[in-house]
């Protein structure tokens, strides 16, 4: 979602997004009520890193690697010990990432902050904003709207400071050949495939291999702990009232003061980074020259631009409000009128000259475009007090309490009976990793108290009691033994497959005609000419395994890969040629130059980061 910012939004950025974790940016509850401010995992310079800024941030990690796995994933994996580490440095590299841009004085106003997010195809039904599809999103992912503004703000600068670094290198024309030379090299290629056998009855699987496997394997055959959990749920939404119409027009009227007499400009710009000061601004005053007298800047730009991603539009930025480039190259713009170009200057990402296309007037959002998120906002904001008292007769009522009838008596709800779950967790609620972290600690799964008020987020919390508990159990081979032979099974099938393609290797390598072996094994050979690495006309792993033998010129060679499915391949390479930079169309040769750059910046913006946290000031508390 937050990697889908508008590429114009991004200015000298250059149109390339860093990829980040984006994490849930904190917002303290209940627990600061308790103990005078939230514990701090991590001192950052003079920022601090809260302990529950941390557990949103493996929670949301967790849901994600939920969400892109295809299969049933390790459950150790997606525990918060093994996500900690990893978690809190992009924490802190975010915290560092954002203090540079505010020293930088870099910023992201709340015009553009609506803008993304009206503009965000995410959050539209039938071609319209919605809020309810925004709100529905957001709680998915454990964020409220204003925490989404405050994350999506911190992208925005973030991206400013790493993308002119992403931009601000380049690639020499040895490596470019060296590239060329690699990525355009092609071979010949005969090959026979030998498809897993699986419609054939399944092969006979020993007693003492099916035993073998059981105990080297017993782990694996557990049915995992479980519980069952009632539990007493709080939603500050369930606390919403009506909204007075006068609030919703004086908030409304607030926000269009930053609307008032707001303008956009259209910029462009020529960026040189590879050389050193004096020469850049010469080379630029140079190209300002031929511009005042009549040169085109499209063509300068997409001639000497080195900022890859806007030289191929001829240096078109897009629209600022004010607050899309750094401070410098916006002053700059602002001194302009249209059709002027400034004199050169400079920022972080190199020396630029900048020309102003057009100027226009901001359009504020309607009313009714920013109604259902001011009264949401409203609605919010009044039920706050009210969901904090609750929370705290919530922790009242069900402390040493001996269930939570009471407590649900008391505070007008219903206690509910959870799924059963495993230390993996379950779905929705019961996907929370606090949730699951208190579920299946010592007071409520040995002692059987209730918890703690659980915050899942800023206005959610739950309090639980244990109903039922399965231990783990291992399981018995007799439970476990036809699971096992249809392992052993397919391993077998396998082995065959390999054997055989072994078999055949060794003829070819004998002197026999490969098609030859094709047609008397009823099997059917394939031909690729002058295959190039990648190409999808033969299975990747087979591609990697035909330029992984010699790579002489015109030399052949042979071998065997076996695909993910259990097939196995017998290929046979002849005729191999070395790229050739020279063979690529000119226009091919731009776009690898591009990717080349690109990847270079994209290093360049890596090393910034790690000798940005060698350097920093950080403490682990």
């Amino acid at each position: 979602m937050l990697q889908k910012i508008r590429d114009n939004l991004q200015g000298t950025i250059a149109k390339v997004i860093i990829a980040v974790i984006a994490v849930p940016f904190a917002v303290f509850g209940i627990e600061a009520f308790f103990t005078g401010g939230p514990p701090k995992v991590a001192r950052v310079g003079q920022e601090n890193i809260s302990q529950q800024e941390l557990e949103q941030a493996i929670e949301l990690q967790r849901r994600r690697l939920l969400g892109n796995a295809k299969e049933s994933i390790d459950p150790t994996e997606l525990e918060a010990s093994k996500l900690r580490g990893p978690v809190l440095d992009s924490l802190i590299e975010r915290k560092l990432l954002g203090q540079v841009a505010a020293r930088s004085g870099f910023r992201a106003g709340e015009g553009l902050i609506d803008r993304i997010i009206l503009d965000d195809e995410s959050f539209r039904e039938n071609g319209k904003f919605s809020q309810e599809r925004l709100q529905g999103i957001l709680a998915s992912n454990g964020l409220s709207p204003s925490s989404y503004r405050s994350l999506l703000r911190e992208e925005v600068l973030i991206n400013q400071v790493l993308g002119g670094l992403a931009t601000s290198d380049f690639a020499t024309e040895e490596e470019i050949r060296e590239v060329a030379r690699i990525t355009q090299q092609s071979v010949d290629v005969r090959y026979i495939k030998l498809p897993l056998d699986i419609k054939s009855p399944a092969p006979e699987v020993p007693p003492d291999r099916v035993s073998s496997y059981f105990k080297t394997n017993a782990a694996e055959f557990k049915t995992p702990e479980s519980a069952g959990f009632d539990y007493v749920e709080l939603r500050i939404e369930d606390l919403y009232a009506a909204v007075d119409e006068g609030q919703v027009k004086a908030a409304y009227e607030a926000r269009l003061a930053d609307y008032k007499n707001a303008t956009e400009r259209h910029a462009a710009h020529i960026m040189i980074s590879s050389l050193d000061d004096d020469k850049a601004k010469a080379r630029l005053g140079e190209l300002r020259d031929a511009l005042l007298k009549g040169a085109d800047f499209v063509a300068l730009a997409s001639q000497n631009s080195e900022d890859v991603g806007s030289a191929q539009s001829g240096g078109d930025l897009g629209y600022s409000s004010g607050d899309a480039f750094p401070a410098e190259f916006e002053q700059a713009l602002a001194g302009l009128k249209p059709g002027e170009v400034s004199a050169p200057l400079r920022t972080e990402s190199g020396w630029h000259i900048v020309k102003l296309l057009d100027v226009r007037a901001i359009e504020a959002p309607t009313l009714a475009e920013l109604r259902p998120e001011i009264e949401a906002e409203i609605k919010a904001r009044t039920a706050k007090p009210v969901f904090v008292e609750r929370s705290e007769q919530l922790a009242d009522l069900t402390f040493n309490s001996e269930g939570l009838d009471e407590a649900a008596k008391a505070l007008g709800t219903t206690v509910q009976h959870g799924p059963v779950i495993s230390r993996r967790g379950g779905e929705g609620l019961f996907a929370d990793a606090r949730l699951i972290s208190a579920a299946f600690g010592d007071d409520v799964l040995k002692s059987g108290q209730n918890s703690e008020v659980i915050e899942i987020d800023d206005t959610h919390a739950v309090v639980l009691r244990l109903r039922e508990h399965q231990p783990e159990r291992q399981q018995e081979l007799a439970e476990v033994e036809p699971q096992i032979r249809a392992v052993l099974g397919e391993a077998i099938r396998r082995e065959q497959a390999v054997a055989r393609a072994e078999s055949l290797l060794r003829e070819v390598s004998a002197g026999a005609v490969m098609e030859e072996l094709a047609r008397r094994d009823s099997l059917e050979w394939q031909v690729a000419l002058a295959h190039r690495r990648g190409a999808s006309e033969v299975p990747r792993e087979m591609s990697d395994a035909v330029f992984s033998i010699s790579r002489a010129p015109g030399a052949s060679g042979s071998g065997t890969v076996v695909l993910p499915a259990g097939d196995v391949v017998i290929f046979q390479t002849s005729n191999f040629k070395e790229g050739d930079l020279a063979a690529i169309p000119p226009d091919q040769q731009g776009s690898l130059r591009g990717m080349l750059a690109q990847s270079r910046g994209a290093a360049a913006a890596a090393h910034y980061r790690q000798q940005l946290r060698a350097s920093a000031d950080v403490q682990l508390l």
